[in-house]
């Protein structure tokens, strides 16, 4: 009782605090608060999805998790990050995922249920009625990454605690199969603010893995059952989700179900899911009332000219629903609506490869200063590039997705995998709680480094442990009639051909290095085909094995496969000069973008108490780096790193004379700006 009365106080004194400044920020409470007077109908434009389907087949398939392993330095980071980081840490860090039981015995019922929310400071507002689901997007999303990790690295003391997790799960289902975060009274019958498909994606995302994982089969029954609860309640015959009063992030974070469709597709080759998927992207279409949220509905992608302006997270992780109701349908006005995406998307991409947000796009084209992306963006924008091109097939989308890994969102973390950014700039010469542009410099918590962002909210860091464990996955594809290494990076692959068990390894230190070996390991001879593909940045790929020529951007070898075979190739990669939005140039070779990194000094705001773990500002301790300007890009040379165990640790690089001194040197020296805290990475020419 004390602890429901304490509750019902905060949330009484939240109600009264209307003046108060919250802890978001002007420019996040302007946009969330964007709720249209009548709700928007737009049934008439959806006709078409009542004309039958021919659905198209992908390119490629997605492995089962557990299927792709990471090895040397992915492997390295990714223990790192568990073990003495923030994906192993946060639980401690942020005890809102430890104490807030949400899914099972502190269901939501109404607003006294919102629990401690840390640093998060709330006015009143009616945005704040989400508080209820917030917790669920950050549990459900750490818990994604943490049993991911867990898997991945095979450590046993995480896979234990992945097992309570789960155990905890299967025993919150209700009789009637219900898995959620509502009481009775909230469940399926919201008018407003609802998280009942975003807590239910995140959740389900888990377990699924974890079945991957494990193959147990009360787990996968679990999910359906309770996927079978949720397509009865939201559905043709029950409510449409988005037909709400007023709605904030949670309902259409909701969407994103789909990607819980598409696994239990892959997995059960139920076209229920498919079917289901299909529907949520044409009910999510049909009504608008929260403009902030939803520039993938289908009416706004018809309006071809327009710029993205919604939320930035949404925009990028809702491009997967659409490709799934594409690909499911095969309707040419969804083929329309992918190419105007495409269109529209072009203009959010920064240097780094991210998508820009620092939560809102704002119909602003991509600036390499002024537009930072937010660390969530930058993971959804990736897995749907890896959507697409399992999807099409389109190797663009192959670049992009290893572009935007090894650049944005390996520059947003520390050396030490302790901390992130929750929002950055390509070019970013201080962090210090402030948003600096063009001489306006207001307060903004999203720029710090910190492994929870607890003031705007902890999501950030949980997503970060999807980061590598789900782009080790997009790594590997299997093709019709073999395996294709769509991207690159030291991974190994467990699969059957044929029922011969086969296992593929890419031993290889890339992008820090140049080479790749294929290494081959089989039971018995068998035939299949295997793919590589050639980089758009990759003139000609080297082998001492005869490779042939790249037709349609793969390499592609053809034939019986013994045990022990090896194939090695090298990427012939040149410098290349490239334009940014900002009319000024930077380098990059391979997939790696290439920045001036700026000294800087670290300024501690905030202890945790737990193993040093902190908030910190970096403050820069050179101030002529504005001065700095590249010469003629073939004047650079450059060195790799076969060896190196870590990224951050490695010696890559490049350099170059100058025929003037610049900042003080005689030699440009530029480092990957993955590896970066303060950094440079566009310039005038000399």
């Amino acid at each position: 009782m004390k602890k429901v009365i304490g509750l019902m106080i905060l949330c009484t004194l939240c109600a009264c605090q209307g003046g108060t400044e919250g802890s978001q920020g002007e420019n996040f409470v302007e946009n969330v608060n964007k709720v249209q007077e009548h709700i928007q109908d737009d049934s008439d434009k959806l006709r078409f999805f009542d004309k039958p389907t021919q659905a198209l087949t992908p390119k490629f398939e997605v492995f089962p998790s557990g299927s792709v392993y990471p090895k040397g330095w992915i492997l390295n980071m990714m223990q790192q990050d568990l073990q003495k980081g923030l994906v192993g840490a946060l639980a401690h860090l942020y005890p809102g995922i430890k104490a807030d039981d949400l899914y099972f015995t502190a269901r939501r019922g109404g607003m006294e249920d919102i629990p401690e929310m840390g640093d998060l400071v709330l006015t009143g507002a009616a945005w704040e009625k989400s508080i209820m689901w917030w917790n669920a997007e950050t549990i459900g999303n750490w818990w994604d990454g943490f049993v991911r990790h867990a898997f991945l690295t095979k450590d046993q003391k995480a896979m234990e605690q992945s097992h309570a997790i789960v155990d905890n799960l299967l025993q919150s289902q209700g009789e009637d199969g219900y898995i959620g975060i509502y009481k009775p009274n909230l469940r399926y019958q919201h008018e407003g603010s609802n998280g009942e498909l975003w807590a239910q994606t995140t959740a389900f995302r888990t377990l699924l893995a974890y079945y991957e994982f494990t193959q147990k089969e009360e787990v996968l029954a679990a999910v359906e059952k309770a996927m079978a609860v949720t397509m009865k309640a939201y559905g043709e015959e029950g409510r449409n989700p988005f037909f709400l009063k007023n709605a904030f992030g949670g309902v259409t974070h909701g969407l994103m179900l789909t990607d819980v469709c598409e696994t239990l597709f892959r997995i059960t080759r139920n076209k229920a899911y498919q079917a289901y998927a299909t529907y949520l992207y044409k009910a999510f279409s049909t009504y608008s009332v929260n403009r902030s949220f939803n520039d993938l509905r289908y009416p706004y992608l018809m309006e071809k000219d327009s710029l993205f302006e919604g939320h930035a997270v949404h925009t990028y992780e809702h491009i997967r629903s659409l490709m799934q109701a594409y690909y499911n349908t095969g309707y040419p006005e969804l083929e329309e609506a992918y190419q105007n995406m495409l269109a529209k998307l072009e203009t959010c991409i920064l240097p780094s490869g991210a998508g820009h947000g620092n939560e809102w796009i704002s119909k602003l084209e991509a600036h390499p200063e002024h537009t930072a992306s937010e660390y969530c963006s930058m993971l959804e924008l990736r897995n749907s590039f890896g959507s697409i091109l399992q999807k099409t097939g389109d190797l663009h989308f192959a670049d992009r997705a290893e572009k935007l890994t090894y650049n944005a969102m390996l520059g947003a973390r520390n050396a030490t995998g302790t901390a992130i950014t929750y929002s950055k700039a390509d070019n970013s010469y201080i962090i210090d709680g402030k948003h600096h542009e063009e001489g306006d410099t207001r307060d903004d918590p999203r720029y710090k480094y910190s492994p929870t962002h607890s003031e705007p909210a902890v999501c950030c860091t949980p997503n970060y442990g999807r980061n590598l464990s789900y782009f080790v996955e997009q790594i590997w594809m299997k093709a019709a009639d073999g395996i294709a290494a769509v991207m690159y990076g030291p991974t190994l692959l467990n699969t059957a051909v044929n029922g011969t068990t086969v296992s593929i390894e890419q031993r290889t230190n890339y992008p820090l290095s140049d080479e790749v070996t294929f290494v081959i390991t089989l039971d018995t001879p068998t035939r299949f085909a295997l793919y590589f593909r050639q980089p758009a940045w990759t003139d000609t790929i080297e082998s001492d094995t005869p490779i042939g020529e790249a037709t349609a951007g793969f390499y592609r070898i053809d034939k019986e496969w013994k045990d022990g075979e090896e194939i090695k190739i090298r990427f012939q990669n040149e410098v290349q000069l490239q334009t940014a939005n900002n009319e000024e140039q930077y380098l990059q070779r391979g997939p790696l973008v290439y920045a001036y990194e700026i000294p800087h000094e670290v300024k501690a705001v905030k202890a945790y108490g737990y193993k040093n773990f902190q908030d910190y500002y970096c403050l820069p301790t050179q101030k002529d780096f504005a001065e700095v300007s590249l010469p003629d890009p073939t004047q650079f040379r450059w060195k790799t790193d076969k060896q190196a165990q870590t990224f951050h640790n490695s010696e890559i690089y490049l350099e170059c004379s100058l025929p003037e001194a610049q900042a003080g040197k005689e030699i440009l020296k530029l480092v990957p700006m993955g590896k970066t805290i303060l950094r440079r990475v566009t310039f005038p020419l000399l």
